[in-house]
């Protein structure tokens, strides 16, 4: 029975989830140490409810959780078959996979996050879209981007669950016109730039840049891609992949149903988990779903075990 390692993205944040792992992390000391060298402020200054307003404060806390959240379940013996990472969560996976180091991450996805936030230091943001599949969606975004600034397609995280990119504003107009449409679910999301869409190509060049003087590894675990949904064997398809999704819709649902179909049949989401996890669910109802959770680590350890026996 195969397993995949799922590590969140954007969103998923939560404020003392990095104490709580650190606490019980062997190497916390010295991955807090390099942290706090490359953001030069503390641990404690990213993980409250006042930073993560921040957009770095945010994608470095992410990262950093699903390295520790990895680490326990490595350390216990719960291995994966392959790793998947949403959006800044692919770095995590990167990490994992050991295509990267944790210091290259930390300054990677540091580096990511500031010209983001930088670029777009207000007035955008992203909407999740439940009800409307990608072919139903398109026709409305090509007629709302026609006589309003665009809107664009940045997740595609279901069948029936999309993510949309853009002004504030004017995806407010947008979500308007899908509700009249019949859509079932709009929310807002706690991002505060547009992710995964052309305007964040600059971005992308630049972290390019960066990307390419490091000496990536090959990985030891099969990556899945958020540009293609296909999986990644070799550290230049996977360098490549981080540098590009940023400017590229995410296409988690190809990702994952890859995986499923290559046998994987239980799921873990890293912490802070719960948003990927329940995607996992309602996507393969007959796969083993786990939340991590590093106070209950051990029941976790105990439950994938005997799930290998089965």
């Amino acid at each position: 029975m195969k397993t995949a390692f799922l590590f969140p993205g954007q969103g998923s944040q939560k404020p003392d989830i990095l104490s709580s792992l650190l606490a019980q992390e062997s190497d916390a000391g010295y991955l807090s140490y390099l942290t706090e060298q490359i953001l030069q402020k503390s641990i404690s200054e990213i993980d409250s409810s006042e930073g993560l307003f921040s957009t770095v404060n945010v994608q470095v806390n992410l990262l950093i959780a699903g390295v520790l959240s990895a680490k326990q379940l490595l350390a216990r013996g719960v291995t994966a078959d392959f790793v998947a990472g949403h959006s800044v969560g692919a770095f995590a996976a990167a990490v994992v996979s050991e295509v990267i180091t944790f210091q290259e991450a930390v300054s990677l996805v540091h580096h990511r996050a500031q010209l983001m936030e930088k670029a777009f230091p207000a007035h955008y943001g992203m909407a999740a879209l439940l009800g409307f599949t990608e072919n139903r969606l398109i026709p409305y975004l090509k007629d709302h981007n026609s006589r309003h600034t665009p809107v664009y397609l940045s997740n595609i995280n279901a069948s029936d669950q999309l993510v949309v990119t853009g002004k504030i504003d004017s995806i407010s107009i947008l979500i308007n016109e899908l509700e009249k449409a019949g859509i079932r679910k709009t929310k807002l999301l706690d991002v505060k730039v547009p992710s995964h869409c052309e305007l964040m190509t600059s971005v992308s060049q630049s972290l390019k840049q960066q990307i390419e003087q490091l000496t990536l590894k090959s990985p030891v675990i099969p990556f899945a891609s958020n540009v293609t949904g296909r999986l990644l064997k070799t550290a230049d398809a996977i360098g490549k992949d981080l540098w590009q999704s940023i400017s590229s819709p995410v296409k988690w649902y190809d990702a994952t149903t890859l995986i499923y179909e290559l046998g994987t049949r239980i799921f873990i989401e890293m912490e802070p988990s719960g948003v990927l996890a329940k995607l996992a669910a309602e996507a393969f109802p007959e796969a083993e779903i786990l939340n991590m959770d590093s106070k209950q680590i051990d029941q976790i350890t105990v439950l994938w075990n005997n799930y290998q026996h089965k």
